[in-house]
Parts: structure tokens; sequence; C-alpha cells
């Protein structure tokens, strides 16, 4: 799971609070709907599925990422930049952020780098 941040205007962590709240909303437009038959056609199950695991990751970062420390140590994080950043995560591992394609591992609260 691979989910790509807008830093140009905010850091990381407001980058991912945002991206984390537009996807709560939009998942919950959906569920809004009666039936899976109320559902548009043009979007199925998986994607719903792609959705929720997208929050549960940025959800797992906002809570356990200690921001602060990578904004101090990566300053692509603070945000004002052309830099693509991303936040990803495989399946039983940690949290990965890139930084134009280059992988840090992140840290989480009280915890050093990995």
């Amino acid at each position: 799971m691979k989910i790509q941040l807008d830093l140009t205007k905010h850091c990381i962590q407001t980058a991912t609070r945002k991206k984390y709240n537009q996807l709560i909303s939009a998942y919950f437009k959906l569920n809004r709907k009666k039936t899976p038959n109320d559902l548009p056609d043009d979007l199925p199950n998986d994607q719903i599925q792609t959705m929720e695991s997208e929050i549960a990751l940025l959800k797992d970062a906002l809570e356990t990422l200690d921001f602060a420390r990578l904004r101090n140590t990566y300053p692509e994080l603070q945000g004002g930049g052309p830099h693509a950043i991303s936040i990803s995560r495989a399946t039983d591992a940690p949290i990965t952020i890139s930084i134009n394609n280059r992988k840090i591992h992140a840290t989480h609260q009280n915890n050093q780098l990995l």
C-alpha cells in the first residue's frame, strides 16, 4: 500500500491528517448508501477495500509516527517544496516514507529511526 502526500503547502503531519480526513469523509459518504446495489457502478468493492486499507495506514501513521523528529531529521518533510513524498507499508512491515523515491524507514514515538 502506497499513498502519495502533497507537501507543497503543509508538513508531513498536516498532509497526512488532511489525506486521512478526506478519505474518511469519502468513505462515510459511500456508506450512507443503503445497499451495495446503491453504490456507483464505477466503484467496485476492491476500491472500497483499498480505501479502508489507506485509512488504516494513515491512522496508524498519525498515532505512532514521531513527526517532530521526522521533520527535524528530513527537512523535505517540513513542506513547502516540490519533493515527491509517499507513505507506504507492506504486510506486517513498518511504515516507510519515501522522499523523491529514496526510502526512509519511519520512526515510532519514543523509538529511534530504523
